[in-house]
């Protein structure tokens, strides 16, 4: 598997959800586990609904405590723990996917065993790059040198595209493994530099087991189909810009 030595990687995200909706009581009490030590205190996650009665001129909100957001204290790791999900999120730099993974697992398992979760409804990798490209003209990327998709639009027109912004959702070959792909230009933070942004999430659509080697083998090969999908997204004049392969 290729490990390059300067990854695009902004965030890496690991998702587990279930079925059963869990109390903010059992939410709580979970954070006050020893593995939470180095988080700041939690903040409430609120799902808001509104509402408008058309004929009083009235819009209604409704706020509902859903669970809640832990932080580390350097801001590189957060958890959302909510009434159905667990999600964790690593922002750069990321190092690898073993201490990755391990890390998930080990913030998660205080919640599968407390809440007593036998199995997820889905589970979701999801790795979102930015590749800083030279720009070509005036915060102007050229797509097509650093990634294989490209736009083919109804008609022809002068120049290289401006913007761009793609989402697809598939299948993979593997049974009740799909993956979500958004592919956009933005800005860079680097002067001189475009930015194509390569967001990949391997996703389940099937119950899978809460625990054990069934679940390290199935997030093994989600890594796997999100790797491949990336290194078929990108072209090797991308590559160029990630420093080569670590030995």
């Amino acid at each position: 598997m290729r490990r390059y030595k300067k990854a695009p990687i902004l965030e890496a995200v690991i998702e587990f959800r279930w079925s059963s909706t869990k109390s903010i009581e059992e939410l709580s009490a979970i954070l006050l586990d020893d593995v939470f030590q180095g988080f700041e205190e939690p903040k409430p996650r609120q799902l808001i609904n509104a509402s408008l009665n058309v004929d009083a001129g009235e819009v209604s909100h409704d706020r509902k405590h859903v669970g809640f957001e832990v932080t580390l204290r350097d801001g590189s790791e957060t958890v959302f723990l909510e009434e159905n999900k667990f999600v964790f999120v690593k922002r750069a730099p990321y190092d690898r996917w073993e201490d990755f993974s391990a890390r998930a697992l080990s913030l998660l398992k205080p919640a599968v065993s407390s809440l007593k979760i036998n199995e997820f409804s889905r589970v979701g990798v999801r790795f979102v790059n930015r590749i800083d490209t030279p720009s070509e003209g005036e915060s102007v990327a050229s797509t097509d040198s650093y990634v294989n998709i490209s736009f083919n639009g109804p008609r022809k027109d002068r120049g290289i595209i401006e913007e761009f912004q793609m989402r697809v959702v598939k299948p993979t070959e593997k049974l009740g493994i799909h993956y979500a792909l958004v592919v956009a230009t933005m800005p860079s933070p680097l002067p001189a530099h475009s930015a194509i942004i390569l967001d990949i999430d391997v996703f389940t659509k099937r119950a899978s087991a809460a625990s054990g080697s069934d679940l390290l083998g199935l997030l093994e090969q989600m890594r796997d189909e999100k790797n491949e999908i990336f290194e078929e997204c990108v072209t090797d004049q991308a590559r160029e810009l990630f420093g080569g392969l670590e030995v």
